[in-house]
Parts: structure tokens; sequence; C-alpha cells
């Protein structure tokens, strides 16, 4: 008997509950988001995220109920977050073949102009790494042949890593975050000792670095979207070894001024920021002069991904010079001179590279056509 009213008390709370969020949704999208002429087009959980997104009291806690009752109603998807008890996972979008084939012809456009040894790596998502954490109805579109594709079109004198078979190899490891999209700096320093390899140098070896976990609470973006608090929590590391080099200079350049940086960004770790702490806010130019003395010279062309991974290339170069894609506004040659670099090294995350705009600043800001 007590297992029936408490099964029909269960019952009452998820209705009460996702009416609420429903309602709460409908009016908020119709106060404050919609004209009355688009009408009712919305579903009623985007209603409720609608609602949620809002700086209201209490929305924490209305955004870990909806996640609470999409769950118990049989809906492991909150937004575009998978939810698992081991990890959270974003659904990751379909990529544009087309993008990539153009991207791929300015980033041949770019080797064949000033002929500099050019080492290529796409990150694929986590998603593509821990399909098995996904629910079993649930149909993902994968980036693995758009991507293979996209290799392909490269010229055939441009190194490429392929990321998804090193990280595969790995994947019982700690490689990816379980809250946040991108990987750890285990899963960049697997896929550096592959690229370090391409570039003509021998990795440091694991043995050798001694790991610093410098926040072990971090909770990432795929945890801000749905607020599930049952997947543990993640661990920002510093890799550092005994004969490590040392950085001699840092700096930024935004856009029109240059100051001195930092490496780590310690005051992030306690900020809604933590994912920060490596190479703090994008800097369209950062410079990194280090105490190795072989005057060799690395241009990076990066988005988030390559932060977590500038240390461990710092133990091969005189001189980094990384620029971030996601904050060219301009041609490359504006900022740098291609040519005076022994090496390029392009690593994105695998949508990035359907980005042209960006990597049409690599000849210039002109369209291949």
């Amino acid at each position: 008997m007590q297992k029936k009213i408490s099964a029909w008390v269960l019952l009452l709370v998820l209705h009460v509950g996702m009416a609420w969020l429903v309602i709460a949704g409908v009016r908020s999208f119709q106060a404050d988001m919609a004209p009355a002429s688009q009408g009712n087009a919305y579903s009623g959980w985007e209603k409720a995220d609608a609602a949620l997104s809002h700086s209201a009291p209490g929305k924490d806690s209305a955004m870990r109920l909806r996640t609470l009752l999409s769950l118990a109603t049989g809906n492991e998807k909150i937004g575009s977050v998978y939810i698992s008890e081991e990890r959270l996972l974003r659904e990751p979008e379909l990529l544009d073949e087309t993008a990539l084939a153009e991207t791929a012809a300015y980033i041949n456009a770019f080797y064949q102009q000033y002929t500099v040894p050019v080492c290529l790596a796409a990150i694929p998502s986590a998603t593509e790494i821990y399909t098995e954490c996904l629910p079993d109805h649930a149909v993902v579109p994968s980036q693995l042949e758009a991507l293979d594709t996209f290799y392909e079109a490269t010229d055939t004198q441009i190194r490429k890593i392929d990321a998804y078979h090193v990280l595969s190899t790995f994947k019982e490891d700690y490689i990816y975050y379980r809250t946040d999209t991108s990987w750890t700096s285990y899963g960049a320093y697997c896929v550096y000792r592959n690229i370090i390899r391409k570039m003509g140098y021998y990795p440091v070896p694991y043995d050798s670095y001694s790991i610093t976990h410098v926040k072990n609470d971090f909770r990432g973006d795929l945890h801000a979207e749905c607020l599930f608090d049952r997947v543990t929590a993640d661990i920002l590391d510093v890799y550092t070894c005994a004969d490590s080099s040392e950085i001699v200079s840092m700096r930024s350049f935004d856009g029109s001024t240059w100051k001195d940086c930092a490496l780590y960004h310690y005051d992030l770790l306690e900020t809604e920021d933590a994912a920060s702490f490596y190479m703090g806010e994008p800097q369209l130019h950062v410079q990194i002069q280090t105490d190795v003395e072989n005057g060799k010279q690395l241009l990076v062309l990066k988005d988030s991904y390559a932060d977590c991974m500038i240390p461990f290339l710092m133990q091969h170069y005189a001189q980094i010079d990384v620029i971030d894609v996601s904050c060219l506004d301009r041609p490359l040659s504006e900022l740098l001179e291609p040519t005076a670099y022994q090496q390029v090294l392009i690593l994105c995350d695998a949508d990035t590279y359907a980005d042209t705009a960006v990597f049409s600043y690599l000849n210039g800001g002109e369209s291949n056509d």
C-alpha cells in the first residue's frame, strides 16, 4: 500500500513539475522573446528552456528540476546534451563537406605560397569516441567520414594526424572531460606525441612529467546546460618536468595592443570561466619566447583545443607564435611573416574547419573562386 502511494506521489510531482515548467516557458516566451504574430512555434521543453535562460530567482534549482523530470520521463537529452551516469556528451553537428573542401583549398594555397612545412590535425568530439554512452535509441551524425574527405583534399605534402585513431586508442583513460566539450591535458599529450614525431622531434616521455591538480571540482559547458550533478566533476591539470623549458617572455595582441600575459590563469579557477585557465581568454596573437636554444620557431594556428597542448610544444621551440583563428579578422600576413617559421601546426576542433571565412585570412581574406 505504501509503495502504491509513493508511486502516485512521484507521478503527481512529475506531472506538476512538467506543467509548471511548460507554463513558465510559455509565459516567459510570450512576454519577453517573441512578437505575438509568431504564434506557438516552440515545443513545451523549448519554452521552458527559454524561461530558465533568464536570470530569474531560483533559476538553477528550476533547471535541475527540469533535468530530473526529463530523465524520469525517459528523455536523456537536454537541448543538445545527452546525459549518462558516466559523462555528458554534445550531439555533434553534421559537417558541411563543401565548406571543408573550401577550407582545404585555403590551407593548400597557404602551403603552396609559403612552402613552410605544415602539420594538420582535426580533433573529433568526445561523442565520436564514447558512442556507448549515448542512449540506445539515439541516432547522431558522425563527422569521421567528412574529416577523412577533408584530409584527402589537403596537399599530399601536408602532414596529417589521425587524432580520432590516437584518442580512441586511449579512450579508457582520462582524455576528455566528463562535463565539458574539450579534451583534457592528457588527451592533448596523447596527440602531442604523434604530432611532435611528425615534426621531427622525440616527445618528452610521460614519466618525465609531474602532474599537479589545480582544480578537482571543474564542471564545464555541458554541465551548465543541464546542471546534472551526478556525473563526477572534472580535474584541471598542470604538467611540468624537471628539465622543462622556461618562458622567457610571453605577450598577447588583441588586435590593437600588445601586453604581457601568462600561460596559466589561476585567477579564473574559481570563476564560471575556469575552462580558460589554459592561455586565458582568446587573443588574436600570443607570442612565447622560451629558453630552448635551438633557434626554432613554430607558428600555431588554433582554436581553444590547442591551449593545453602549448606547454608540451614549448619543450621543442625557442619561439612559438599562436594565432587564434576564432579571432582572426585580417590577413595573416598583416600579423607576421609566415616564412620566418620553420614549421606550422594547424590544430582545431573538427567544427572549426567548417568556418571557411576565418581560413580565408590565411591567403589575404580572398575567395578561392
